[in-house]
């Protein structure tokens, strides 16, 4: 495994969770358990980041992308977010830090949320030597704590998102949130992607192409296509026909692999989470839609970290794994079990392949429930 992926992850006060570790990760990582236990605000936060700023941007995005506050206007004020009181929810009690403790970094992260009337001298002294627009109730404190335990450095961050420009690759990149949620389905931003990072690439647009035909096998090539003068989708092309297809024809698994195709060129040599990675996929194409993920995160060296709540997936996890193509990826794959104890706790089970692959052939449960 690439020695910038996580093997631990940590975090404490963060939404349902007092205390919620993972440990023995590898680069394929596939998460499972009852609904509600948490596995989708595991991934939400496994988008941290050693950037203050960029930890903020990415739980309030994930968030935004799940379709969890739904705001008429385009364009939103700090006010507009602040009345979500978002910042509150994330935090299992107010009165604490969310902690986030990682084997990829020497220190530790403490995230709180400060009240504008509470801060300390020290604290008023830098927000007067920052240019802000708009002084907002709350302040979100940043802390970086070192291995002996001391202070290596703080931000204070308004508790509002300024929208950051994403018209040029540099741009979306520095914004860019590792997250596809679950049933995203066709969104403009697919198009933004194409043209960002696959269009300008010969290299990259035949790796799109050659991978998409494994669900469109007579596939001759994807373009841009104009159906209105106002709207512009993503087009296929198929060999003996003049006919220009919208990529929604070929249906939700596909437009589904297709944005991860392209979000793997986005999120090369870092981590991606995607929220029930099998939805949409039919059942008799997973074990390929697998091959293929797996193939592009190893290729690109991209940590994976899905859920599922499907046994269906689960299997094709493994059935794929199992391939001799395939087996060179099997010391890497994960299964991560999250299990609720009577006091609400969630503790997670790692099995590696090995103990995987033998729990699936006995009938073992590995999909989480109470313990």
């Amino acid at each position: 495994m690439e020695k910038q992926h996580l093997t631990y992850f940590k975090i404490e006060n963060f939404k349902r969770f007092d205390s919620f570790e993972m440990d023995n990760l590898g680069q394929f990582n596939l998460i499972v358990g009852d609904n509600n236990v948490g596995k989708t605000s595991v991934l939400e936060a496994l988008t941290f980041d050693d950037d203050a700023r960029k930890i903020l941007t990415n739980f309030w995005g994930v968030t935004a992308f799940r379709g969890t506050y739904q705001f008429q206007k385009t364009r939103l004020e700090p006010d507009d977010i602040q009345q979500t009181r978002f910042w509150e929810s994330i935090f299992r009690n107010l009165n604490s830090a969310i902690k986030i403790k990682n084997s990829d970094s020497p220190f530790d992260i403490f995230i709180e949320l400060r009240p504008h009337l509470k801060l300390s001298e020290e604290e008023k002294i830098l927000i007067n030597n920052a240019i802000i627009t708009i002084i907002p109730t709350y302040w979100i404190k940043v802390s970086f704590i070192g291995e002996d335990g001391n202070l290596i450095d703080y931000q204070l961050i308004p508790a509002y998102m300024e929208g950051a420009s994403t018209n040029n690759k540099d741009n979306f990149i520095s914004s860019y949130i590792p997250f596809i949620p679950a049933n995203i389905g066709y969104k403009s931003d697919l198009l933004n992607l194409y043209y960002l990072f696959v269009n300008p690439d010969k290299k990259n647009r035949k790796e799109t192409e050659d991978n998409l035909r494994k669900f469109i096998p007579n596939l001759e090539e994807i373009r841009p296509h104009k159906i209105s003068p106002e709207q512009e989708v993503i087009g296929v092309t198929l060999l003996n026909s003049d006919i220009i297809l919208p990529l929604t024809y070929f249906g939700d698994g596909t437009v589904k692999y297709f944005r991860f195709l392209l979000e793997i060129f986005i999120s090369r040599n870092r981590r991606l989470m995607v929220d029930e990675i099998g939805s949409g996929i039919h059942f008799s194409r997973l074990k390929l839609y697998w091959k293929s993920v797996l193939q592009l995160c190893k290729q690109f060296k991209v940590q994976l970290f899905a859920t599922t709540h499907s046994l269906e997936c689960q299997r094709a996890f493994v059935d794929a794994l199992e391939d001799p193509e395939m087996q060179q990826y099997q010391k890497d794959a994960r299964n991560i079990t999250l299990l609720e104890n009577k006091q609400g706790e969630v503790k997670a089970v790692t099995y590696d392949f090995e103990q995987f692959e033998y729990a699936l052939n006995i009938g073992f449960n590995t999909r989480g429930g109470v313990l």
